[in-house]
């Protein structure tokens, strides 16, 4: 398969991943149609991606001229029938198995023999839930938020994808600048998601049982795996640590870790609350002097001047892993 064949991009759902990806391949000369099924949803996903190309303006990324360009390659649509033009379509729908098995089945009929179909699921094993006729053409590209920031795509393949398919869709990742991993094989969560449900648990109990306040905990994180994160990773930082020493800590009995029957009381209070974080203004911070814009604004230029150091740093230079 030629890289070069690939010239349109279909993105299915407008939503906080959806629209992210958009503007990724809309800000790299991708032709882009993005499809939602209300049109405020749209106008909402327009405004963000604006915003967030605002933001890479102020550090220079991109030249401010360059912002409606690239909001013009950008084609807001409450049609699916437009999926026949692309040449890759990327899901981003909510994690519904029903929903996810119709939209494959009305992409299958739609698309183009010759187009591929991706989910952007975060844990759905969609190669036992989806039936088309191009199971070969059919995979998973895993992306993390914010996807115009984040680097990492996850890219696993099914049963019956091709290789052709998955080298294909690594090199357009790459293309576009992301960091593509290919999963030797499907797991629920993948690495990253699995590693955070793990601290999640951990997080929840600490927050249930008053040992900490949320900013504690943050505090907490930022200054320490925070920093050595970026430069060890988490299996390295066992090399450091030294393998005998972290052999005694695996085998200490006094940490105890929290069974994954355990329901998170404080989340549960406060989704019950309407607190749902940033976009409704509170959940575990207040967020409510501020305007959504500003808050992701904020976190994007933090996180661009965390990119900007570990782009300098080579660290992010390194060879791609397949």
């Amino acid at each position: 398969m030629n890289l070069n064949r690939i010239k349109r991009i279909l993105v299915v759902g407008a939503g906080t991943m959806g629209h992210s990806i958009a503007m990724v391949f809309a800000q790299n000369g991708f032709e882009t149609d993005l499809v939602d099924l209300k049109e405020e949803i749209l106008e909402r996903a327009l405004n963000l991606i604006k915003s967030n190309l605002e933001t890479l303006s102020k550090v220079k990324i991109i030249r401010s001229k360059e912002i409606p360009k690239i909001l013009n390659r950008i084609h807001p649509s409450t049609s699916l029938s437009i999926a026949r033009r692309a040449d890759l379509v990327l899901e981003a729908i909510s994690e519904k198995p029903k929903a996810k098995k119709e939209l494959f089945s009305s992409l299958d009929q739609i698309c183009s023999p010759q187009t591929i179909l991706a989910s952007n699921t975060s844990y759905l094993n969609i190669f036992k839930i989806v039936k088309t006729q191009r199971p070969e053409r059919v995979l998973i590209t895993h992306w993390y938020a914010p996807p115009h920031l984040i680097p990492l795509v996850d890219v696993v393949k099914g049963p019956k994808t091709s290789p052709e398919t998955v080298e294909l869709v690594r090199k357009l990742l790459i293309k576009i600048g992301k960091k593509p991993l290919v999963m030797k094989k499907f797991i629920p969560g993948y690495i990253v998601n699995r590693l955070q449900r793990a601290m999640a648990r951990e997080i929840f109990y600490l927050l249930d049982h008053q040992y900490a306040l949320p900013e504690e905990i943050d505090h907490a994180v930022k200054w320490s795996l925070g920093i050595r994160i970026p430069i060890v990773g988490v299996v390295q930082r066992y090399d450091f640590t030294g393998l005998d020493l972290a052999l005694t800590f695996e085998e200490n009995p006094s940490i105890r870790l929290v069974s994954k029957n355990r329901k998170p009381q404080t989340l549960i209070h406060l989704v019950q609350k309407g607190y749902l974080g940033v976009k409704t203004g509170r959940g575990f911070y207040d967020y409510s002097s501020r305007g959504m814009k500003e808050v992701i604004r904020e976190r994007d230029l933090k996180m661009l001047g965390l990119l900007n150091f570990l782009k300098t740093s080579s660290l992010l230079n390194s060879s791609n892993i397949k």
